[in-house]
């Protein structure tokens, strides 16, 4: 459900409604207590992003900053794990 807002005529102040698409409100009571009525307005739009598209708007030069990073730190080698010595049926040292 979108949220409207409606600016009043007597004091300009601005007030927000919270409603279902199709009971929109042309005109409400102004909320700030000067008995004015408010007409709609044209506000900003709010967008809520998913997390991949977020990742997806992220600077190019965040993910070559990321790799360089993680070339740099011995603990990020996804293979570390395998080249280590030992058998893993008896267990292997740490």
């Amino acid at each position: 459900m979108p949220y409207y807002e409606f600016r009043c005529k007597k004091c300009s102040k601005v007030t927000t409604i919270f409603a279902h698409i199709d009971d929109k409100p042309t005109t409400v009571g102004c909320e700030h207590g000067c008995d004015g009525r408010a007409t709609a307005i044209v506000s900003k739009l709010n967008v809520k992003l998913s997390s991949q598209s977020k990742v997806e708007r992220q600077d190019p030069k965040y993910d070559k900053m990321v790799d360089q990073a993680m070339n740099r730190n011995p603990l990020s080698d996804p293979m570390r794990y395998v080249n280590r010595k030992g058998d893993p049926a008896k267990g292997r040292p740490d």
